[in-house]
């Protein structure tokens, strides 16, 4: 009775593929098996059907219509988004989600980039927390999309990526408001990105430079430098013989 009423019901939420209601159809089974209290989640007559759906959908990556699965469940929206967050962790199955795909999905290509940005800098930081962090849950690239879009000044329909997040709505609006502070701290280095650390100079090199930069004629240098002599010694002549006696009490080879 059931697998005909999720028959029925895909070819309304725009699912054909046999393999996705083969899918829904397992989720129905497993759905009997351990939720045992689904009215506990408002959950009523053809809801489980439209909610095992969509879960199977998501694991194919097929996209759904979120407004049609809410009317064709019968109940409220809230009630459906909470429902479809709680099956999905009993069940095991969350919807997939990347960055990429969320963006091509609302129109916001562009901030593509920066979201990756966004989201491996926010991983770093929660690893330095908690070693076994996992931000494969889709809440994570959602709100990282949010935050680029935001900063970049895209518009994208929050409602809809907080549907995508699958978890409470406070909990998504915690973590774009993490997400914008990474897409800040991004945007400031920027502006003002850090000055790249310079080889050091060698004992050879500063000696040889200064030889370039000194403003002062060769016989002024040969003068202050050199031992009284009676013989003037050609400049480029004496500055070898100076580079290479530093060079030998350096151990250096020529």
């Amino acid at each position: 009775m059931e697998g005909e009423v999720v028959k029925k019901l895909a070819p309304k939420l725009g699912i054909s593929v046999p393999n996705t209601i083969k899918k829904a159809l397992e989720l129905m089974r497993m759905c009997d098996a351990r939720c045992t209290n689904l009215s506990s989640l408002g959950v009523q007559g053809s809801c489980k059907a439209v909610l095992c759906l969509e879960l199977a959908a998501s694991c194919q990556d097929q996209p759904v219509n979120k407004d049609i699965a809410v009317r064709l469940s019968g109940v409220s929206k809230k009630v459906y988004s909470n429902a479809l967050q709680t099956l999905g962790r009993l069940l095991d199955v969350q919807p997939k989600a990347n960055v990429k795909d969320l963006c091509v999905q609302f129109g916001c290509v562009g901030a593509a980039d920066l979201a990756k940005d966004i989201l491996h800098r926010y991983q770093d930081e929660l690893q330095t927390k908690v070693s076994d962090a996992d931000i494969s849950q889709p809440m994570f690239p959602a709100a990282a999309v949010y935050a680029s879009a935001k900063q970049l000044k895209m518009k994208v329909d929050k409602t809809k990526l907080t549907s995508i997040a699958v978890t409470k709505k406070t909990v998504f609006d915690k973590l774009c408001v993490e997400m914008t502070k990474h897409g800040e701290k991004i945007a400031e280095a920027k502006k003002t990105p850090g000055t790249k650390s310079k080889r050091t100079k060698t004992f050879i090199e500063e000696l040889e430079e200064s030889f370039d930069n000194d403003k002062d004629g060769p016989s002024t240098k040969v003068a202050r430098l050199c031992d009284s002599s009676d013989e003037e010694e050609d400049y480029e002549e004496w500055k070898r013989r100076i580079l290479e006696n530093a060079a030998i009490a350096l151990g250096e080879k020529d």
